[in-house]
């Protein structure tokens, strides 16, 4: 089972985007994001989650 972590919020006029670290025994991490009650679909790369709070939140990440 994955263990979540939220690791960062990233606030704007839209709401609050929470990035979510998830860890697995001998598995790369990944990283989804909660906003407004909806996860989203999962990433690779903190990068790319980044850049996905940032739009949902309505601000340049």
């Amino acid at each position: 089972m994955a263990e979540a972590t939220k690791i960062e919020v990233i606030a704007g006029p839209k709401g609050d985007a929470e990035i979510i670290e998830l860890y697995e025994a001998n598995q790369p991490l990944q990283y989804n994001i909660h906003f407004k009650g909806q996860q989203s679909e999962i990433f690779m790369t903190l990068g790319e989650a980044y850049l996905e709070a940032g739009k949902k939140a309505g601000v340049k990440t």
